[in-house]
């Protein structure tokens, strides 16, 4: 009877208008090769954080997968970035 878990990425999904990158992970439970339970979580990545200055900070990606990383340097153009720090900046007041 061995138990097992494994973890995985199942989905991505890009959410406008800032393309924020929803990452949903699967974990599987298994007994001696059959699932007895799936589990799913959900992360949202944007593309940064406003400092005290109004100016954007990049989110760091270096703790995602190098695919996760290429989805989201395709995705956040310095268009995106520029338009999501003005919404941030109206909606401080």
């Amino acid at each position: 009877m061995a138990l097992t878990k494994a973890q995985a990425v199942d989905r991505l999904t890009i959410r406008s208008p800032f393309n924020n990158i929803e990452i949903r992970t699967g974990t599987v439970f298994q007994e001696d090769g059959v699932n007895l339970a799936v589990r799913y979580t959900k992360e949202t990545v944007k593309c940064g954080t406003l400092n005290s200055d109004n100016e954007l900070v990049d989110t760091d990606m270096s703790g995602y997968s190098a695919e996760i990383q290429g989805v989201a340097a395709a995705v956040w153009t310095t268009d995106i970035k520029n338009k999501y720090k003005e919404a941030l900046i109206k909606a401080k007041g």
